[in-house]
């Protein structure tokens, strides 16, 4: 294997330890370090990190039995190159065994000392021995730590979901979100819509197709958008095509206003503006840090709306709305197919303070709706908090 794929297994290591131990999202983190890299090795790079963060459960109990330790019991110098190893072994066919445990001994060498790297190779020997899920099986008769560790869930969450849907639903819903998401574009009205942007990128090396669930969105099938001049020109913005009908129910009119409550970094006041309405739309967010990645997105698609720095748990201004938009506080549990590491974050104190937030936010947020106006809330704050995506 050459030195530059050695490097991503490295780069794995290194995205893969700063998300985990802290509570910085895992894309911010990746973009600081994929730049520069070859297509194919960004590739890998995506996979690996993401692959390792939907499976960590799952991997760290294969660790388990296959060291005849407990994860806790390990060198934490040894995890990621261990995880790495074993999500190559068991989950990447196009990897060869070898490479997968040479690689993964490589990584520990650097870290640690030679018993280390030593471990790290008869652990992923061992693995190497029985490269399938099937090879390790699941051993307990408890639902909730069977489908947890087949699916590489916390149990508490498992068991919220078991409570609320039963458990056939529950299996569903989290093998579900062990699926990579594909890539959602929004086009807007006034650029001609999806039609000319699917063209447009068509004629860029990019394949889409239409969404089944948004009139203005694309699903990206194959190349990279964020290659293309219409990228750079602004003609789209990634976004869930869940998340592109979220804030249009029900439909905008011509001359409403709009108040976007907490709209960092600016969807929701976006997919409003790319249906080419006569909107006006005001934007507010509780700091300027938190405002910056909605400023940053408006540069960049030339889009002007009014900024505004305010709590909206605290009516700060003198005026009312006929549509506010407050997207509560949520745990994130509804886009684990496109943060997988929220399920590593996510804890039932957490939630129960995330609901008392969103409470206080939706009762600001309704004073500052206008008589017969609308109130649209996104997200759900109950107990685990499911987003639209």
């Amino acid at each position: 294997m050459s030195a530059p794929r050695r490097n991503v297994r490295a780069l794995a290591c290194t995205v893969l330890e700063n998300t985990l131990s802290s509570l910085a999202p895992v894309d911010p983190v990746l973009s600081r370090f994929d730049r520069g890299l070859e297509e194919r090795d960004r590739r890998l790079l995506h996979q690996l990190v993401f692959g390792v963060l939907r499976w960590l459960r799952r991997l760290d109990v294969i660790i388990a039995e296959a060291s005849s330790r407990r994860m806790e019991a390990i060198d934490r110098a040894l995890h990621c190159p261990l995880r790495i190893g074993v999500y190559q072994l068991v989950f990447l066919d196009r990897i060869p065994v070898h490479a997968a445990v040479s690689e993964s001994v490589d990584l520990a060498r650097q870290r640690t000392h030679r018993r280390g790297a030593g471990f790290v190779n008869a652990v992923l020997r061992r693995v190497a021995a029985a490269p399938s899920l099937e090879g390790w099986p699941v051993r307990t008769e408890d639902p909730i730590q069977r489908i947890g560790i087949e699916t590489s869930h916390p149990d508490f969450l498992i068991g919220e979901w078991i409570r609320q849907y039963g458990v056939g639903q529950t299996e569903l819903l989290a093998m579900a979100n062990n699926r990579a998401r594909p890539l959602h574009l929004l086009s807007f009205a006034d650029r001609g819509g999806r039609q000319a942007l699917a063209a447009e990128l068509a004629d860029g090396g990019v394949a889409t197709e239409a969404s089944s669930l948004s009139a203005l969105g694309l699903v990206v099938r194959g190349g990279d958008p964020l290659e293309t001049e219409a990228f750079r020109r602004g003609d789209f913005y990634i976004q869930d095509e869940a998340s592109q009908v979220a804030a249009l129910v029900p439909p905008p009119l011509d001359g409403e206003t709009v108040f976007d409550a907490a709209a960092s970094p600016g969807g929701k006041s976006l997919s409003l503006l790319a249906t080419g309405r006569d909107l006006r739309v005001v934007c507010a967010d509780v700091g300027l840090s938190r405002l910056e990645p909605l400023r940053s997105n408006l540069r960049r698609l030339d889009r002007e709306i009014p900024v505004v720095v305010m709590d909206a748990r605290q009516r700060a201004i003198d005026a009312s709305f006929r549509r506010v938009i407050v997207d509560l506080p949520c745990s994130g549990t509804g886009t684990l197919r496109k943060h997988p590491e929220l399920k590593w974050r996510v804890s039932r104190r957490e939630l129960e303070r995330l609901s008392a937030a969103g409470l206080a936010l939706l009762e600001g947020a309704a004073q500052l709706v206008e008589p017969g106006g609308i109130l649209d809330a996104l997200g759900v704050a109950d107990r685990v908090c499911d987003e639209s995506g």
